[in-house]
C-alpha cells in the first residue's frame, strides 16, 4: 500500500469516476485502475462496486476509505510541520486575501511585520469579494484571508475578526422627492452588486447576497467602484457602515427605511489552511493578526 494509492482512492471518490480523477490528477485512466487494482489485491478486498454507471464504494470499501482519509490527512499534516521545522529561511514573497469590507487600521499588523521591518519578503494583497479568499486559501494559492467563511472545513483555521453590516443605501440626489423608498420604488432604480467574475466564484453561493429578485441589476468587480456610483447617483447597493458614516451624517447618502429592506450583517474571519506551511514572517503576521482579531471581538 502507498500513499498514492490511497491518494488516488480518494481522488475517485471525490470525482466520482476514474476519468474525472485520471484527469485530476495527470494521469491516464489505466493507470488510475491499476493502482486500484493493485490496492485491492493486496488486501483481498472489493473497494468499488464497478457494475453501475459510476464507480461507488462497497460497504467494506467505505470503511477503508474512511481510515484511508485519516492516514492521508495524518501525512498531509506531518508534511506541513516538516516543511515548518526544516526550512527556517525567511519565505521569498506571501500572498493575503483582504474583504473589502476590513477596517484598514485592522490591517496595521501585516504592515509592521512585512513592510516597516527590513526584510526581503515580497507582501502581495489581493481583495477578494465575499466567499472568494476561503476558495483561494482552498486551493493553497494564498497564504491567509479575511474575508467570510462558506462553512467550516477541516483543513481551514478560522477566528472571528469582525462583523460588518451592510445598510442600503442611496444618494440623495437619486432619491429626490421621494420621502420613504420602498420595495417597489427600488425595483424601478438601478441596484448596483459587487461580484467576482473569477473560475472561482462559481463555487460560492455568496454572490446573491442582498440582491432583489426583480429590478435593473449592474454588476461590477470592484467594490471602490460601486461605493462610487452608488454616491454619484447611479443606483443604490449595500455599503458598510463604517465607510458611510460621514456620507450618512451630511445626507450625502440616505439610509432605505429597514422596514423596506432589511440591514444585513456579515462576518469576517481571519483564515488560514493548516496544510500550507508557514515560515517566520507568516508565523508573525498570523499572530498580530490573530492578536488584532481577539482585540475586536
Amino acid at each position: 500500500m502507498t500513499f498514492d494509492q490511497l491518494e488516488a482512492l480518494e481522488m475517485i471518490v471525490e470525482k466520482g469516476s476514474f476519468k474525472a480523477a485520471a484527469e485530476a490528477m495527470r494521469k491516464t485512466q489505466p493507470t488510475l485502475s491499476i493502482s486500484i487494482k493493485k490496492l485491492e489485491d493486496e488486501f483481498d478486498l472489493l473497494l468499488f462496486n464497478r457494475e453501475e454507471y459510476r464507480p461507488s464504494l462497497t460497504e467494506e470499501g467505505k470503511v477503508f476509505f474512511n481510515w484511508a482519509r485519516e492516514c492521508l490527512r495524518s501525512y498531509r499534516e506531518l508534511a506541513t510541520v516538516g516543511k515548518e521545522l526544516g526550512t527556517r529561511k525567511v519565505e521569498p514573497n506571501l500572498h493575503i486575501v483582504v474583504d473589502p469590507f476590513v477596517p484598514f487600521e485592522a490591517l496595521e499588523g501585516i504592515f509592521e511585520e512585512c513592510l516597516a521591518k527590513s526584510l526581503p519578503t515580497e507582501l502581495t494583497l489581493r481583495s477578494e469579494i465575499l466567499g472568494q479568499g476561503m476558495e483561494l486559501l482552498l486551493d493553497q494559492q494564498v497564504d491567509f484571508a479575511v474575508a467570510p467563511m462558506l462553512s467550516p472545513h477541516k483543513d481551514i483555521e478560522s477566528i472571528l475578526f469582525n462583523s460588518v453590516e451592510l445598510l442600503p443605501c442611496i444618494s440623495a440626489g437619486l432619491l429626490g422627492h421621494e420621502q420613504s423608498p420602498d420595495r417597489s420604488w427600488l425595483q424601478t432604480k438601478t441596484q448596483i452588486i459587487a461580484r467576482s467574475f473569477t473560475k472561482v466564484e462559481k463555487k460560492s453561493d455568496t454572490g446573491s447576497l442582498g440582491v432583489l429578485d426583480k429590478g435593473k441589476r449592474c454588476y461590477v468587480s470592484d467594490h471602490s467602484m460601486k461605493r462610487k456610483l452608488i454616491l454619484e447617483g447611479f443606483g443604490w447597493g449595500r455599503l458598510a457602515r463604517h465607510e458611510v458614516e460621514v456620507e450618512l451624517k451630511e445626507g450625502q447618502l440616505i439610509l432605505v427605511d429597514q422596514a423596506s429592506l432589511e440591514t444585513i450583517e456579515i462576518k469576517l474571519h481571519l483564515m488560514r489552511n493548516k496544510l500550507k506551511p508557514m515560515g517566520p514572517v507568516a508565523k508573525a503576521i498570523w499572530s498580530r493578526l490573530k492578536a488584532a482579531a481577539a482585540a475586536r471581538n
